[in-house]
């Protein structure tokens, strides 16, 4: 009877640490700490439980980074306003959209954001339309602004937002293209993401010309002349 007591006793003692562990808080390993200043604040969102949150850009030192905030506190934050030390739980924060290679290369070339690239990808767009439509932006805007707008009027066909240089409303694509690029050859995905090309220029300087005379003397230094006497 002693040592069944006992056993008894040992067995309360453990469940009872069991049941203290289930029971205990988060630990410091399930939250984390961000630093920065608020960049965007977004619109209140509302799961299938009836739970409204919002989701709220931080720059920080280590770049941007997205958490979803309840409604309350979101509410208690203001764009430009510096963050110190703002805790939330890992569950919260938003990872980074994986972006494309090519997608960050045209970003970074024409100075657009890579996730609005990207988006255009993913909404079924190829990179080598992209980079024709972001080249065309810049003969309408001067900046990549209206690429979504250009990218729209080539998937419906209806392009009588845009007005062409001699008045006119383009109907189709390769009109619209051939009016907007002055250099629509050089105008493409290739040399972008080769590296070979300016945004202003189309083509880099080393792209000019390859240091060879093309008109050098193609002769090999004989007399050719087939009148001469012979021997």
């Amino acid at each position: 009877m002693k040592v069944l007591a006992s056993l008894l006793l040992v067995l309360a003692v453990a469940f009872m640490q069991v049941g203290s562990a289930l029971a205990a808080p988060q630990t410091q390993d399930d939250t984390v700490t961000i630093s920065g200043t608020v960049t965007e604040i977004g619109q209140p969102e509302t799961d299938e439980n009836g739970v409204v949150t919002v989701l709220v850009t931080i720059e920080t030192a280590e770049g941007p980074q997205t958490v979803r905030l309840s409604e309350q506190v979101a509410a208690d934050l203001e764009v430009g306003e510096q963050v110190v030390d703002l805790v939330v739980n890992s569950e919260a924060v938003v990872p980074p959209e994986e972006v494309h290679p090519v997608a960050a290369i045209l970003a970074d070339f024409f100075g657009e954001d890579p996730s609005v690239v990207n988006d255009y990808h993913e909404d079924g767009f190829g990179f080598g339309v992209i980079a024709q439509a972001m080249w065309m932006s810049q003969s309408i805007s001067g900046d990549a602004s209206s690429t979504g707008l250009i990218l729209e009027a080539k998937k419906s066909g209806d392009y009588s937002a845009f007005t062409l240089p001699d008045g006119s409303t383009p109907t189709n694509w390769g009109q619209f293209k051939k009016a907007l690029k002055e250099n629509k050859d050089k105008h493409n995905l290739g040399i972008i993401v080769s590296g070979r090309a300016d945004k202003d220029n189309a083509l880099g300087p080393q792209d000019k010309g390859n240091g060879k005379d093309k008109n050098k003397d193609k002769g090999n230094g004989r007399d050719k002349d087939k009148n001469k006497n012979k021997p």
